[in-house]
């Protein structure tokens, strides 16, 4: 399970890792799902962030996206090459739209991360 698990060290957890990989970091938007943010890291592992505002909707709309996020993440993470942090910051379209557009789309843009 260990290829496809997402643990505490691969997180995003405080807000100056955030403003950091926002900063300086470079910015790609995924048509109108979300944008992403992502700066190599010097750690050996990729870390993820996510941002779901409240313009998403409501706290079930927005763990439902959360969720959809990391599961595409846990699932490419071992295919992605250099260590990033990286930061998505998603839309209200992420909310309506089935599971499998996401995954597919979320992840050919991490993928041509680099």
């Amino acid at each position: 399970m260990g290829k496809f698990s997402f643990k505490k060290t691969e997180r995003l957890a405080k807000r100056p890792e955030f403003e950091k990989v926002m900063n300086e970091g470079k910015k790609k938007r995924v048509g109108r799902l979300c944008i992403i943010f992502s700066i190599p890291n010097g750690l050996g592992r990729k870390r993820l962030g996510i941002i779901a505002s409240k313009k998403v909707g409501n706290a079930v709309a927005r763990n439902l996206v959360k969720r959809r996020i990391r599961e595409t993440f846990r699932h490419i993470k071992h295919r992605m090459e250099p260590a990033l942090d990286i930061v998505v910051i998603s839309s209200k379209e992420m909310v309506t739209l089935p599971y499998r557009v996401i995954e597919k789309e979320l992840s050919n843009a991490l993928l041509a991360e680099r």
